[in-house]
């Protein structure tokens, strides 16, 4: 599956990718801002792979003029609750860290997410991040009650608040690359494809004008 808009590509993770992300993944770059600091081996990083390679988990690789430059998902959904789990976003180029990239890629996950149904969304950030709160917050990413003592607390995002704050910056997005997505599903027979394209095909008319899907 690859999704394009707002200037990127998102390619969702596969076997073969799997390796690259660990390797950036162990930087120092990357790490020092994550909860788990420790080594990540391959036999570690092939386990993940089969608990997130489905219809509840959507890793994708960040693309940026043709290179792999960051990972950014949306993880734990629940379906019926309406709602991600947890989700994130790094950046493992440092020539894009100071980039828009991180919120071009942030806004083309988390508007396809509302886009398709879902209601809220949630995250975890280091205390000690100061930075990944700001960008957070502005995203409109409030903390939950009874985090702030806590290490790794926990945000959530609810549509509105997230297409109230975000709205000068959207629009200036729109503005340069239009207001669509496209998806294409590149992977026959693969089960998170095909629970993305009857959930496209329940969409109001609304939704799916703003949402374009392809099956190759």
């Amino acid at each position: 599956m690859k999704i394009y808009g707002y200037g990127i590509e998102l390619v969702r993770v596969r076997h073969e990718d799997i390796e690259l992300v660990r390797k950036k993944r162990n930087s120092l770059l990357v790490r020092q801002y994550m909860e788990f600091r420790e080594e990540i081996t391959p036999e570690m990083q092939e386990k993940w792979f089969l608990s997130i390679n489905n219809r509840r988990n959507n890793y994708f690789i960040i693309c940026m003029n043709g290179e792999k430059i960051g990972l950014v998902y949306g993880a734990e959904i629940d379906w019926e609750k309406k709602e991600t789990g947890n989700g994130g976003i790094f950046i493992w180029d440092e020539k894009w860290l100071e980039s828009s990239v991180s919120l071009m890629a942030s806004f083309v996950l988390i508007e396809i997410t509302f886009l398709l149904g879902l209601e809220r969304t949630y995250v975890k950030i280091l205390r000690t991040n100061e930075r990944a709160i700001r960008f957070n917050h502005d995203l409109g990413y409030e903390l939950l009650p009874g985090q702030e003592n806590i290490q790794n607390q926990h945000y959530v995002l609810n549509g509105n608040i997230f297409f109230s704050r975000t709205e000068k910056v959207r629009k200036a997005l729109v503005a340069q690359f239009g207001s669509t997505f496209e998806v294409v599903m590149d992977t026959p027979g693969d089960d998170s494809e095909q629970h993305m394209f009857s959930l496209y095909e329940a969409l109001p008319a609304e939704n799916r004008k703003r949402l374009i899907v392809r099956r190759l």
